[in-house]
């Protein structure tokens, strides 16, 4: 539950993306020579992530694993520590209850596993709350339908835990030896959990009908297959995409820069005064300081164009300091998205050349995200065009004169909703398009044309596709195997579902950052 961007082998429009800094340390991207930087956002900069590295930080210090974690908190508190509510029950670890338990058996999974510490010591937290926040919900539900751990059935329950056996079977002597204390264990936690286990068997264990798996079955195996070339930004004429390059040469200004980011205005100041001040260097900062990803490399972010930064300012007027700033300046704070970022300028903004092709490429590949409408006239009558070609004398055709490869996708079942049980276009189109394509009329469009027929172009974004429908196939193997296995899947679904509901329900209040970094680490706001 719960690169370097390269333009030597890289399609243009992987170029165009923006940098992107907040305070997380996110994915770097540069590209060599004339390169810009991409930061890919993995999620919106919250209080409650800033509190997330915090802990990361602390606990690296606090504790190591299962037996530190007893000492440190399993004692620390006779009332036990709320982390949550579901409905009106508390989701609490307290000594011996099953989140403790839980957090235990992380810990042990996690103590030899070789994972940076780290970061293992904060899932398993999170890992044993998310397992506790499921087992109290469903709990909860066990209890309102009357589920209870009968004596005969929690004493067959221990009987097949497997906790006395010798040799594979259980063993009366090895029970008999057995403490008091363990065997009271043992029943308190097999009789807590089997109501629990009893609502999850019955959810995983409703079978389908013969005839909703047959259906199924039916369109999984049942694909068709498509040939397509696709007319993007890559087509458009290098003199027009130099043209508007001209016409915006600030954009295309590129740069050598590095990057501090902090949370707080008051902290980049502080920052910035202790570098012009002469008390620290900016990579020393930088390591000590910033919460982007280029911290671990002291600040240096790489070569960019000027358009790929103007986003991370929240005032872009702001970022034009950049183009006037001389070799070694140091400059800022400025504010950012979700944080506040000082520069460091390696080498002072140049101007491109307009005839370089990697520079082209890049203009293109900023054209089609960020001002399509220009080259969508273009793309569009070419399209058109490349498709009469088409029709008149095939896709290949027109792929050679153009020096384009066709992309071939596999036989793929109309799957619409993306279901599971199902094949789809993120799995057979090697190239991506596709997936993105195939929607609504378009879909329906591609799945009812008459076979081996070239359709009218196709928008996706800025692009263009001329798409030719292939044949109909029918994969009997598929077919025979869902039909097998349907209620198997179907049944894991039901509880990945189920459990999704109970954990995005109303019913649930959910304090475990706040809570594991006040309570827990003592820590104070």
């Amino acid at each position: 539950m719960s690169a370097n961007d390269n333009t030597n082998g890289k399609k243009p429009e992987d170029e165009a993306k923006e940098l992107t800094i907040g305070k997380a340390k996110k994915d770097a991207v540069a590209v060599e020579g004339k390169k810009e930087v991409v930061l890919k956002p993995k999620r919106k900069i919250t209080i409650g992530w800033v509190l997330g590295m915090l802990i990361l930080i602390l606990i690296a210090v606090s504790f190591v694993l299962a037996p530190a974690i007893e000492a440190f908190v399993g004692k620390r508190t006779s009332n036990g520590i709320v982390f949550g509510k579901y409905g009106k029950q508390e989701i609490k670890y307290v000594y011996g209850n099953y989140f403790y338990d839980q957090v235990q058996n992380y810990a042990n999974q996690y103590k030899s596993s070789g994972t940076d510490q780290t970061q293992a010591l904060y899932q398993i937290w999170k890992s044993a709350y998310d397992s506790t926040v499921i087992f109290t919900a469903i709990n909860e539900l066990a209890t309102k339908a009357g589920i209870i751990a009968a004596d005969d059935v929690v004493n067959r329950a221990i009987i097949n835990s497997g906790a006395y056996n010798k040799d594979g079977k259980f063993d009366v002597e090895t029970y008999q030896k057995a403490s008091a204390e363990s065997k009271a264990n043992v029943e308190k936690s097999i009789r807590r959990s089997l109501p629990y286990q009893i609502v999850v068997d019955d959810v995983g264990t409703v079978l389908s009908s013969s005839a909703e798996a047959e259906y199924i079955a039916t369109m999984a195996s049942k694909g068709r297959t498509f040939r397509y070339l696709s007319v993007d930004q890559n087509q458009y004429p290098n003199e027009l995409a130099s043209q508007y390059a001209l016409q915006n040469k600030q954009l295309f200004y590129t740069m050598d820069l590095s990057i501090i980011s902090v949370e707080t205005a008051e902290q980049a100041k502080t920052v910035y005064e202790s570098i012009t001040s002469g008390q620290t260097t900016f990579e020393a900062a930088a390591v000590a300081n910033s919460l982007d990803s280029y911290a671990a490399q002291e600040g240096k972010v790489g070569q960019l164009y000027y358009y790929g930064i103007v986003s991370n300012f929240k005032n872009a007027d702001e970022a034009l300091s950049l183009l006037s700033a001389k070799d070694g300046d140091v400059i800022g704070p400025f504010e950012a998205n979700g944080s506040f970022t000082l520069y460091k300028v390696n080498s002072a903004a140049v101007e491109s050349d307009y005839a370089d092709e990697t520079t082209l490429a890049s203009v293109k590949a900023y054209l089609a995200v960020n001002d399509s409408a220009l080259i969508d006239s273009y793309l569009s009558d070419l399209a058109k065009s490349w498709a009469e070609t088409a029709k008149a004398e095939g896709l290949d055709e027109v792929a050679l004169k153009n020096n384009l490869e066709v992309v071939a996708v596999g036989a793929t079942p109309y799957n619409v909703g993306k279901s599971s049980y199902m094949s789809d276009f993120s799995y057979t189109d090697t190239a991506g398009i596709l997936s993105s394509a195939a929607t609504g009329d378009v879909a329906k469009q591609m799945y009812t044309a008459q076979a081996n027929t070239l359709l009218d172009p196709i928008k996706v974004g800025a692009a263009y596709l001329l798409l030719e429908v292939g044949e109909d196939t029918l994969d009997e193997g598929m077919s025979s195997y869902l039909s097998m296995f349907y209620d198997y899947y179907s049944g894991s679904q039901n509880q990945q579902d189920f459990s999704q509901a109970l954990y995005t329900s109303d019913a649930f209040e959910d304090n475990f950052l706040t809570t594991f970094l006040t309570v827990v680490l003592g820590q104070t706001k």
